[in-house]
């Protein structure tokens, strides 16, 4: 049967997933439409712009994780003003499965959902088991999240482990299903002409740098290490800063490590030029679900230091990485040690947007049927 699903990022947290989940649905004949914010500045769009309502917090698109206390109450009253313009398109479009990637204000959201779901199904799709892994820009953000898991028709969960998380929280199996992460691509060609290979053991850490993806519990690793393995490493940190990085600065600077900086908004090009210069990838988290990119990173055959989280727990092997428990420094620095001239047996770059796509689209048939 034809399906047209109305998919919801009000913040376009995961753009490069939402379209290559969009392309996936696409190809199993559904016909989508994104309800987001509108791009800000320098920002290039990931998703078809024909398929795309930016009608999420006109005038207030900027992030307001640094903007304090009334900007963080502002964004909030522009949630509530977009969720109603998000109802009445449910409405006229119209929407035959509502599919939220993101609550980004509960309780809000909570009230939306009941309205919603007087016409459609909705499903909620949890990318993180621990609600923005445990670093909100506000309490509001999380306030409320098990009320929406509850209240929804459907729960998608990108891993087993996350499945079970979110059975131990409450949520009831028959409402839940496990639906894969797919690869995205890094065309590194795009890289200019490289310099001269450094002949240290080079480790990176990329991406939005946030408290839970433990650049510091990575700099407490390096300081445990003797000397000569220090030598023989270099470690690249690079992304946007979104946690307060100074003390982590101040003890690499302390303890004289082979550490590279490079604070900023990553291009595709900057990152592209990044794997070029990786022998290996380190993901020290706290806490995860499923990564953007370590599934951007996949199919390009670098080792892996992983914490012993969510994907990495299900995907890596000692054949393609190592997996150490979260927070443990002792263990990290042990791994980075024996990582260095390792390469990867060649495995599995994971199911294909295709597949995905046609699972989302059987679940989306299946809720309809059901009503």
């Amino acid at each position: 049967m034809a399906i047209n699903a109305l998919l919801l990022d009000p913040s376009l947290f995961t753009a490069p997933y939402d379209a290559a989940l969009n392309t996936g649905l696409n190809k199993a004949g559904v016909t989508t439409l994104w309800a987001t914010r509108g791009l800000r500045d320098g920002e290039k769009p990931d998703l078809p712009e024909a398929q795309t309502a930016p009608i999420f917090y006109p005038g207030h698109e900027a992030s307001a994780k640094q903007g304090g206390a009334a900007a963080k109450l502002r964004k909030a009253m522009s949630h509530i003003g977009s969720l109603k313009r998000m109802i009445a398109l449910s409405k006229s479009w119209p929407a035959d499965i509502v599919h939220l990637q993101w609550s980004v204000l509960p309780a809000a959201d909570l009230r939306a959902i009941r309205k919603l779901r007087r016409t459609a199904p909705v499903v909620l799709t949890v990318h993180d088991t621990t609600p923005f892994n445990g670093n909100p820009t506000s309490k509001l953000q999380v306030m409320g999240f098990p009320q929406v898991l509850a209240q929804v028709d459907h729960v998608i969960v990108h891993t087993s482990r996350g499945r079970e998380a979110l059975i131990r929280a409450g949520c009831g199996e028959d409402r839940l299903s496990v639906i894969p992460h797919g690869p995205f691509s890094l065309d590194l060609s795009q890289t200019k002409t490289p310099a001269p290979r450094d002949p240290r053991w080079s480790v990176v850490l990329f991406g939005r740098l946030q408290d839970y993806k433990g650049a510091d519990i990575l700099i407490e690793a390096l300081a445990t290490l003797p000397q000569a393995t220090r030598d023989a490493l270099r470690v690249i940190i690079a992304g946007e800063p979104f946690c307060d990085l100074a003390p982590a600065q101040a003890k690499a600077a302390q303890e004289n490590l082979n550490v590279e900086w490079r604070l900023g908004w990553l291009s595709d090009a900057d990152m592209a030029a990044l794997m070029v210069e990786a022998d290996a990838l380190v993901f020290p988290y706290r806490r995860i679900e499923a990564s953007g990119v370590y599934y951007l990173t996949k199919s390009l055959r670098k080792w892996v230091i992983a914490s012993d989280l969510g994907a990495f727990g299900d995907e890596i092997t000692p054949e393609t990485g190592h997996l150490v428990p979260p927070g443990d420094a002792f263990a990290l620095a042990a791994a980075l040690s024996e990582s260095i001239g390792k390469t990867p047996a060649r495995g599995s770059i994971g199911t294909d947007w295709s597949d995905i796509g046609q699972q989302t689209a059987a679940l989306y048939d299946r809720l309809i049927a059901g009503r």
